[in-house]
């Protein structure tokens, strides 16, 4: 029999990876799929004559090689970046309303997001610049609460995280209603 330093069971985008860094860092791994191919939600399938793509169709976290994004990083790291045909997309998103004649396409990047915003809602500036803020404050509080493995400092957390503190038992709509967020920019944001 065979001797493993871990198992990883499911071969779709993050057993794959994992297994990857597995073997990148020296482990023995064997990789297991129950389906006949390995992919998860990067894979399509055929039912009768009909063809379904099953796939992801947008990786948020990317960004460009300066600065890299998370997941950018990620792929550098398993030696994958240059082997993707990427492709840009255009916006962030867009919401098209016939009923409302709202043709609505919304950036990437949280300045080019207010910015856009502004147009479509005037006065909402101050409201999103603070939702963004809030929404930095809170990916840097998960970053702290991961580093101390759930076991956070309350003390500290109130210290350098007071909003989050503060919003984090929040509804999203509580925290739109905090921000004083116009009803029109709230429909637009919460879209996505």
């Amino acid at each position: 029999m065979k001797k493993y330093d871990a198992a990883v069971i499911g071969a779709g985008n993050g057993g794959l990876a994992a297994a990857i860094r597995l073997l990148q860092g020296g482990a023995r791994v064997p990789l297991v799929e129950k389906h006949n191919l390995p992919g998860g939600f990067a894979t399509g399938f055929r039912r009768g004559r009909f063809e379904f793509e099953a796939s992801l169709h947008e990786i948020n976290d990317l960004e460009t090689a300066e600065p890299p994004g998370n997941l950018r990083v990620l792929f550098d790291e398993l030696g994958a970046t240059d082997k993707i045909d990427w492709i840009q997309i255009p916006a962030s998103y867009r919401i098209i309303c016939k009923n409302e004649n709202q043709d609505t396409a919304m950036p990437f990047g949280m300045k080019e997001f207010i910015d856009k915003m502004e147009p479509y809602v005037p006065g909402s500036r101050k409201s999103m610049e603070n939702f963004f803020e809030l929404v930095r404050e809170v990916e840097e509080t998960q970053a702290y609460t991961s580093v101390c493995n759930g076991h956070a400092d309350f003390g500290e957390m109130v210290k350098r995280y007071p909003n989050f503190v503060r919003t984090g038992s929040y509804s999203a709509n509580g925290v739109f209603k905090a921000l004083k967020m116009p009803q029109r920019a709230i429909d637009i944001l919460a879209t996505y």
